[in-house]
């Protein structure tokens, strides 16, 4: 028995695959997007993490990369859900490809909790989200998805704390586009991960 935090936007997938988790003996929690799942790690410590990659207010790579700026959370295992094909990372440590196949999955779980992931430094492995202004991010859908307990003070610098990630991981493709060292841009989007990595430890007591 497992306690898996599972995150994703589509509703009926979410409920069918805590159905047959929960039906497998895991303890499954629910998150419907990033920012919500920022809050569900902080408060139920999770021992395993499932979320697919596009979803509104924070995709799942970059919650993914948040947390693992936790020294808590970088030894529990990430497994990545979409509709193309992907690669496991080194902070993603598996990949399933939608319509997820629940046999697969429960395999990966039982691959994946027997050992450990080995903690270390974040890294880029999981694609930045290079877009500034996009159209799926509601600063007060962010801040209210924090939950109703959440400060709105402590919620609003988290929310603009990933702004500015997006803004830097938009300036760093840009850079790269060009052909132009992108070396100190990347080195603040690490800042900027680690501070709200810090600030999001704080959810708790909001």
């Amino acid at each position: 028995m497992r306690k898996i935090l599972l995150i994703d936007d589509d509703h009926e997938l979410r409920d069918a695959l805590q159905a047959a988790l929960t039906a497998h003996g895991h303890v499954v929690f629910c998150a419907e997007d990033g920012i919500a799942a920022l809050r569900a790690a902080v408060e139920i410590k999770p021992e395993l993490i499932i979320s697919d990659i596009n979803m509104p207010l924070l995709e799942g790579p970059d919650a993914v990369r948040i947390l693992k700026a936790l020294p808590k959370f970088r030894s529990v295992p990430v497994i990545l859900m979409s509709g193309a094909e992907l690669s496991p990372t080194s902070e993603a440590d598996a990949a399933v490809r939608k319509p997820v196949n629940i046999e697969q999955l429960l395999e990966l779980i039982k691959g994946l909790t027997r050992s450990t992931a080995s903690p270390g430094a974040p890294s880029r492995s999981l694609p930045m989200r290079a877009i500034a202004g996009d159209e799926g991010w509601d600063r007060a859908l962010a801040i209210a998805s924090l939950g109703k307990r959440s400060n709105t003070e402590c919620a609003a610098r988290i929310c603009r704390g990933i702004e500015l990630m997006h803004a830097e991981a938009f300036r760093t493709a840009l850079l790269r586009s060009r052909s132009l060292n992108a070396t100190d841009s990347e080195r603040l989007y690490d800042r900027l991960v680690e501070s709200v990595a810090t600030l999001v430890q704080l959810l708790p007591f909001c």
